[in-house]
């Protein structure tokens, strides 16, 4: 049995020790024998120092041993013969658990070069910041997209933008972990934080990529949608028109000659003002649609100037009230007051009414026990997000593909203008509006604004 030798060792030093003292207490209380006692008591002392010997031998070597695992070094060689049995199994022991962690050591090395090797390949970058805001570790595609390096501090990425050191350095919750800046090449760079909590320390992790090109292949792709929805609107018009206008034709000219007036009669005339009123309702809808591509087209500069958030939601809230059956659902606000910001109130408020109008059209199209519509107002650092949702019926995927395209609309008298006019105004203002799908299946729309950073004027 392992370290059987190492018991014999000591109990058998235990018992030379209490045999010692058992024969100088004799010869000194019963025999009278000071000196015998004496040598007696010299002999017990060095037994006890050479138990003491025995267990600081080991003592350091254990030390030894944990101290090289704490510093992480594994190159303690114990001794293969001590001349004493009990001592070398320690040592072989030792020796054991010390090839053990050499090996546990050389296995994460080479796990951490994989891995190391695997990160610098990756063409997303990746860098890791401390609560100091110091870059920890960073692979070379992040460095060449944000011009950082290791031990370089976050704010060296206010030449990206003045907000993004904010952005990396605040704490998020799970839905606003994402952004997209712009250098000043032009790319556009999307960051995506997540977070580590070590013993040691709070690390955030960051992600970066370039996604220029998947934007731009996004704009064409939108253009695309828009031409196929222009051509489609002013199709549907003039094809009616085109196709009356034959037919009227028809009633007046036979073989290329106009026909005489007495072979009109009250039928003919009775058809051709019911195709008139026809054609001139298709040319008001064209007109119509044309005046509405005119406004997406000609949007107003916005005017910044500092204004009350929280006061122009409240009084969005109380405009609605004159949409019909907005009265009848339920409101659930989370706003807090006097949150300013830098903005165009007008525009601002134009983009708030459409989005609590679409949500309340969506409950009251449908049949839902409690219709409500959620306005939630949170800033984290410098952004300010105001979240409007409502748990109507879901917006289908292949519609949500869709829904800020101008002139698209599922509405029968909708013009498919309202959130593509909303989003371009908010994107003048240097923000964005994105669609959501919240708990229990809530439709979002989020207008996220920076209170910071403007877009200047052109």
């Amino acid at each position: 049995m392992l370290y059987k030798h190492f018991y014999r060792a000591i109990l058998s030093r235990l018992f030379i020790i209490i045999l010692l003292a058992a024969g100088a207490t004799f010869l000194y209380v019963e025999m009278q024998e000071l000196t015998f006692s004496l040598i007696v008591v010299l002999v017990l002392i060095g037994v006890v120092i050479n138990i003491i010997n025995y267990f600081n031998k080991i003592n350091h070597w254990i030390a030894s041993f944990l101290l090289g695992i704490e510093n992480e070094d594994t190159t303690l060689k114990t001794p293969r013969k001590s001349g004493n049995k009990a001592i070398d199994e320690i040592y072989l022991g030792i020796g054991r658990l010390n090839e053990i962690f050499k090996k546990t050591k050389i296995d994460i090395n080479t796990q951490e070069q994989y891995f190391r090797s695997v990160i610098d390949q990756s063409a997303t970058g990746l860098f890791s910041v401390n609560e100091k805001g110091r870059v920890i570790n960073i692979n070379p595609a992040a460095t060449k997209l944000t011009r950082l390096s290791a031990f370089h501090h976050v704010n060296s990425l206010l030449a990206i933008d003045e907000v993004l050191p904010d952005f990396i350095m605040q704490s998020h919750d799970k839905n606003q972990q994402t952004a997209i800046f712009e250098n000043q090449y032009g790319q556009k760079l999307l960051f995506k934080l997540s977070e580590i909590n070590t013993q040691a320390e709070f690390i955030k992790l960051v992600a970066v990529s370039d996604i220029t090109k998947e934007l731009d292949n996004r704009e064409i792709d939108a253009w695309i949608k828009l031409a196929r929805t222009l051509a489609h609107e002013i199709m549907n018009n003039i094809a009616p028109i085109t196709s009356l206008t034959q037919v009227i034709s028809g009633y007046y000219v036979v073989n290329g000659q106009v026909v005489k007036t007495e072979s009109v009669d009250a039928n003919i005339i009775a058809n051709t003002v019911k195709g008139l009123r026809v054609i001139e309702e298709r040319g008001v809808g064209l007109m119509r649609f044309v005046d509405n591509y005119r406004k997406f087209t000609k949007l107003p500069e916005p005017h910044f100037k500092v204004i009350n958030l929280s006061g122009i939601i409240e009084r969005a809230l109380l405009a609605s009230n004159a949409y019909s059956g907005f009265p009848k659902i339920e409101i659930r606000k989370s706003i807090p007051e006097n949150m300013m910001i830098s903005s165009d109130e007008q525009l601002l408020s134009q983009v708030i009414l459409n989005l609590l109008k679409n949500a309340s059209e969506a409950l009251i199209d449908g049949e839902i026990p409690v219709p409500f519509i959620s306005v939630k107002l949170t800033q984290f650092g410098n952004t300010i997000k105001l979240e409007i949702a409502n748990n109507g019926a879901q917006i289908p995927p292949e519609i949500k593909e869709q829904i800020f395209v101008p002139f698209y609309t599922t509405k029968e008298n909708g013009s498919g203008i309202g959130l593509s006019l909303s989003k371009q105004i908010i994107l003048q203002m240097g923000g964005d509006i994105m669609l959501t799908t919240g708990k229990d299946q809530q439709t979002i729309f989020s207008i996220v604004l920076n209170c910071k950073h403007q877009p200047q004027q052109h």
